[in-house]
Parts: structure tokens; C-alpha cells; sequence
């Protein structure tokens, strides 16, 4: 049984053991990384994806174990042209510093070719970033402000079956939208607060095992309503907290299972999704344009893009039709 939880709690006892699992509508899991016995092993990542003027930007920085990297990946959704880089650094030994709530806090990854910049105020969030010979002597430049627009957010602690000192945490804020600019070569995109939708998407875990990892988001408006979808699964006892909700004009709305059927080593094949008694029916099409799949493979992420088409329903909601409605799907191995 899904469990809601309502106040703050701490992820980890004295003994470096979890202490308590399920999800939550806000950031109410205090993670205190000095209490882990898995600091080596940690994964700690902070990630955005925003769209706006016909562009799709995802920017990740990451800290994985005693390694780090920063991954950048801009398409183009009107004409199909892809660009996307991550680089690495070895033997880092945790000098990014993650944060260790999402809530605030900053990070940045610099050396000798990109300086990216995540920041975080009491008003609103910025992401900046230069980029040199990002792609084919391309450089990335972005400035820009994200506001946030609802006071919910999913949240969620997931244990593993096998040692009680692993977890999954992951917090996802969708809605919010992105004012600025990015310039990638030749081509400029701007974005404004009126038409671009952001989401964060925040994780830190430690997994004794590889999980075969999927996703499927959505952020954007359906007829004038603000809207957002996360299904995911791959990772861990998800008894009482799964990956998989939406919202609706910014309210959470829970689904307790969804059962996911695709080939994560054909991305240019549908996904089918479905939930409960006649729950949810949704079917993510991947897009092309140009004759080329909108998809990228970097820092050992498969990210596609594509529509969702379908419905969802649940007891306390309307019917919501979902014709061609913009969406994404990733795939790892975490």
C-alpha cells in the first residue's frame, strides 16, 4: 500500500540504516549524506529539462561515486538537428558538493572547457552555462530564470529489497516555466515565462545492484490547464512509494501501480502504459522529424522524445483526454 508521508522525517537512523519510505506532496525527507555508510558509492544528480521557441534543453550535473560529470543536450524540435556532450571528470572525490536538499543550495562543474551553474534563491532558480566546442566546434551558451508555479512537488523514498542501507530519493517540481536565452552555434532560442515549461528533476541513491531504469514526462497545458506526468519504474521495493503520479493545474493525483510495456533497446518503437481498473490508457509515440528520431544517447542516458496519446481517469478527476500531448522517455542503467 502506497504510503503518503506528512511531516519531515529522517531518511537515515544513526546506524546509516533507512528509517522510513514512501512519497510525499513536499520535499519532507531530510537527507543527511554524513549519515550514510555509502558515501563512495553515492549517485547524486540535479536535472533540468525545459522547452520553449521549438527547443528542448536537458542539462544534468551529476556526482557518481568518486567520479562526476556534466551532460548538456539541446534539440531542436521543428527541424530534428540534435546536439549533445557530456564530459567527465575522474577522481573528483565529491568536490561538486552536491546539495543535500533540493530546496536550495547550489552547484557548478567548471574546468577547462564548460562552466555550468545551477542556482538557487529564495525567488527563483538560474541555470547558466558556457560550453566550448560543445558539438562540432558548436559553443553552448544559456542564461536563464526559472519561476516556480505550484506549491506541490512529487517526492519520493524508495528502499531496495536486498540491504537496508540503500535507497532511491527523487524529487520531481514540473511547472515551472523559463525566461532567457540559449545559443548553440548559429541558432538562438528565447524563452519566455508565457510559453516554456521547466521541470527539476532531483536524485540521490546508492544501489548495491544495476537497475534497469525507465521514465515517462510530461509538462506542459492541456486546454489551459496546467499538467505534468511522471510513471517510472526499475528501481527498488515500491510497496509504499512508486514513482508514478500526475498533476493536475498543481495538485498530485497518485496511481499505486503502472504496468509499462516497451523494448528499452528499440527507442524508435511506442510505449504503452496503463493503471488500475481503467485508470489510465496512454500510448507514448516517439517523434521524427526530418526522417530523424528525436533521440540522443549521453552520459549513459537514452532520452526520446515524442506525443502521448490516451486518457486518464481516476475517482476524484474528470476523464482528461490526452491527443498529441508533448512528452519524453529516458532510459538508463543506475
Amino acid at each position: 500500500m502506497q504510503r503518503e508521508i506528512t511531516e519531515e522525517k529522517n531518511i537515515f537512523d544513526q546506524n546509516g540504516k533507512l528509517c522510513t519510505a514512501g512519497w510525499s506532496r513536499q520535499p519532507y525527507f531530510i537527507y543527511d549524506k554524513s549519515l550514510s555508510k555509502n558515501r563512495l558509492s553515492l549517485n547524486e544528480r540535479d536535472s533540468y529539462l525545459i522547452e520553449g521557441d521549438g527547443a528542448a534543453i536537458y542539462l544534468s550535473i551529476a556526482e557518481k561515486g568518486i567520479n562526476s560529470e556534466v551532460t548538456a543536450v539541446i534539440i531542436d524540435l521543428n527541424t530534428g538537428e540534435q546536439d549533445f556532450r557530456t564530459l567527465k571528470r575522474y577522481m573528483s572525490l565529491g568536490k561538486l558538493g552536491m546539495p543535500s536538499t533540493s530546496k536550495n543550495g547550489d552547484v557548478t562543474f567548471t574546468d577547462t572547457r564548460v562552466g555550468m551553474n545551477f542556482s538557487n534563491t529564495a525567488l527563483n532558480r538560474y541555470i547558466r552555462c558556457e560550453f566550448v566546442d560543445f558539438y562540432k566546434e558548436k559553443t553552448l551558451y544559456i542564461n536563464l530564470e526559472l519561476k516556480e508555479h505550484i506549491n506541490e512537488s512529487f517526492n519520493v523514498l524508495i528502499p531496495t529489497k536486498d540491504k537496508p542501507k540503500n535507497f532511491y530519493l527523487k524529487r520531481y517540481l514540473p511547472s515551472m516555466s523559463a525566461s532567457g536565452v540559449v545559443r548553440c552555434g548559429g541558432a538562438e532560442y528565447n524563452f519566455r515565462h508565457t510559453d516554456s515549461y521547466a521541470y527539476l528533476d532531483w536524485q540521490r541513491y546508492s544501489l548495491s545492484e544495476k537497475c534497469c531504469y525507465h521514465a515517462l514526462y510530461s509538462n506542459t497545458e492541456i486546454n489551459g490547464r496546467q499538467f505534468a506526468l511522471c510513471l517510472a519504474g526499475g528501481v527498488g521495493d515500491t510497496s509504499m512509494g512508486s514513482e508514478n503520479c500526475f498533476f493536475l493545474d498543481g495538485e498530485i493525483h497518485k496511481f499505486a501501480s503502472v504496468k509499462a510495456v516497451g523494448k528499452e533497446e528499440r527507442p524508435d518503437l511506442d510505449w504503452n502504459f496503463t493503471a488500475g481498473s481503467s485508470a489510465m490508457e496512454l500510448k507514448f509515440k516517439p517523434s521524427i522529424k526530418n526522417g530523424k528520431l528525436l533521440c540522443v544517447n549521453t552520459g549513459g542516458k537514452t532520452i526520446v522524445f515524442g506525443e502521448l496519446f490516451g486518457y486518464i481517469k481516476q475517482l476524484n478527476t474528470e476523464r482528461l483526454i490526452l491527443d498529441g500531448v508533448k512528452a519524453h522517455m529516458e532510459f538508463a542503467i543506475i
